[in-house]
């Protein structure tokens, strides 16, 4: 079952004090005061879904929408961008990747992603 966001955030890192986590955090601010983008790739990555309800958790719309931004605003591939969510604390907070979380395998980032033109 995908979400769109998640109902509690999981537990974070503080934010750090960099040029680009400043930027990442901007734009964090912008996505949450305009639920609308949110609510839009949730339904582009629902659209055709029979039981929306069912199945694995998955990425919710939001951290496929936040991990799109990083891949394309850093150029990263795929593999780049599994490594760069599993070892960055910024690009974690930004995803909303809590502490606790795995972050998520290459084909699942090319899976979400790929398909949906951001």
């Amino acid at each position: 079952m995908r979400k769109k966001t998640e109902e509690q955030m999981p537990l974070m890192p503080c934010d750090i004090e960099h040029p680009r986590a400043k930027e990442l955090d901007r734009i964090s601010k912008l996505f949450d005061s305009i639920p609308t983008i949110t609510n839009m790739v949730f339904q582009d990555l629902t659209r055709g879904v029979k039981h929306r309800h069912c199945g694995a958790q998955g990425m919710t719309a939001e951290q496929v929408l936040r991990a799109a931004i990083i891949k394309q605003t850093e150029a990263f591939s795929y593999e780049e961008l599994a490594f760069q969510l599993i070892d960055s604390r910024t690009y974690r907070n930004f995803c909303r990747i809590g502490i606790t979380h795995k972050g998520f395998k290459k084909s699942a980032l090319c899976k979400n992603l790929k398909f949906h033109r951001f």
